[in-house]
C-alpha cells in the first residue's frame, strides 16, 4: 500500500492533507513579486503546519479506493507517519510523488516544494448554467400584447441651463434700463424759478352797499399796510452731504435760468439757497410751491 500517492491525491484534491504525527499538509498561493526588474507570476507551493484538524478524512479516502476497512487503513497511515519520522530523524526524506519532500529541520517537519510542481485549481462547474442557457434558448418567446412601456426622457440639462442664463440676461436688462431712467430722472434739471413773479391775488374790494345799513366796525381788526408789502426770503431747496453733489445741483439750475448759491452749514451739510421776494402772508402758498417744484421736501426758510 503506497501511502505517500494517497497523500498526494488527497493534497491535491482538497489543497489540504491532516497526516497524524507530521502535521497539516496545505497548498497555498504566492502572489506576484519583482525580482530585479522582472516580474514573477504568481505560484502554488505546499507547506507543513503543526497540528490541524484532527479527523479521518485520509482513511476514509485510502480504505475506499484499497477497498478496506477504515480501521486497517487508519493503521496503515499510523505506521506510516511512525517509519517517516524515524527516517527524518536520521536525516533522510520521505517523498511525495509529483509534489515534493518532507524533511526534518530543527526538530521540526518541513516541506519542499518540487522545482516542477504545478497546480491548477478546479474550475466552477457549468452544466446547469449551460443546460438552463440552451433550454432559453430552445424556447420560444413570448411577445407581449402590449407596447413594452417607454423610457422617461432624461433632462436636457443644457436647455434648462441655457434657459436660465436667458432669464438672467433679461432681468439684468430690465434692472439696467430701470436704474438708468432713474439716474437720469434725479439728475434732470428742475423748471427754472422766475424771482419776484409771485403774485399776491386780492380779491375785489366789495362794493359799498348805499341801500343796506351801516356795519357796526367797533371790535374789527385793522389791515395793516406792511403785510401786503414784499418781503426778501431766503429759502432752503435743497441739503446735500457733499461739497460736490451740492455744487453740481446748483450748476443745473443756474443753466436752467434759477439764481441759486450754496451755504455750508457744517462739514456735512451744505444747503441751496434760493431769494424768493413775496408777501409775509404768502410763505406757505410760496414754500408749497418751492417743494413741488425742486422735489425737496425740507423746503424752509434760511433767514
Amino acid at each position: 500500500m503506497d501511502i505517500t500517492r494517497y497523500i498526494g491525491q488527497y493534497l491535491l484534491k482538497n489543497q489540504f492533507c491532516y497526516v497524524h504525527g507530521l502535521g497539516n499538509l496545505e497548498i497555498i498561493k504566492r502572489p506576484a513579486n519583482y525580482e530585479g526588474k522582472a516580474l514573477q507570476a504568481p505560484y502554488y507551493e505546499v507547506i507543513v503546519t503543526p497540528g490541524g484538524s484532527i479527523d479521518d478524512n485520509l482513511a476514509n479516502f485510502i480504505a475506499t479506493n484499497e477497498q478496506i476497512s477504515i480501521s486497517k487503513a487508519a493503521n496503515a497511515l499510523r505506521d506510516f507517519s511512525s517509519d517517516a519520522r524515524k527516517e527524518m530523524a536520521a536525516g533522510g526524506e520521505v517523498a511525495i510523488p509529483n509534489i515534493g519532500k518532507l524533511i526534518e529541520e530543527g526538530g521540526k517537519v518541513k516541506f519542499i516544494s518540487d522545482p516542477h510542481f504545478s497546480y491548477t485549481p478546479a474550475g466552477i462547474p457549468t452544466v446547469k448554467n449551460s443546460k438552463q442557457l440552451e433550454e432559453q434558448k430552445a424556447c420560444v418567446a413570448h411577445k407581449p400584447s402590449y407596447p413594452p412601456p417607454q423610457k422617461a426622457d432624461s433632462v436636457n440639462w443644457s436647455m434648462v441651463i441655457l434657459l436660465v442664463i436667458l432669464l438672467l440676461v433679461i432681468g439684468g436688462g430690465i434692472y439696467g434700463i430701470y436704474y438708468y431712467a432713474n439716474q437720469k430722472k434725479a439728475e434732470m434739471p428742475a423748471p427754472p424759478v422766475v424771482r419776484d413773479t409771485i403774485r399776491q391775488i386780492v380779491p375785489p374790494a366789495p362794493v359799498a352797499d348805499t341801500n343796506s345799513k351801516p356795519k357796526d366796525t367797533v371790535g374789527a381788526v385793522p389791515v395793516h399796510a406792511d403785510s401786503l408789502q414784499l418781503v426778501t426770503y431766503k429759502m432752503i431747496i435743497g441739503n446735500y452731504h457733499t461739497h460736490e453733489r451740492a455744487a453740481k445741483r446748483i450748476d443745473n439750475l443756474n443753466k436752467s435760468g434759477n439764481h441759486v448759491e450754496m451755504v455750508p452749514k457744517d462739514s456735512t451739510n451744505f444747503l441751496v439757497i434760493s431769494t424768493i421776494n413775496c408777501k409775509a402772508s404768502d410763505t406757505t402758498h410760496v414754500m408749497d410751491s418751492l417743494r413741488r417744484m425742486f422735489g425737496y421736501k425740507g423746503v424752509a426758510i434760511y433767514k
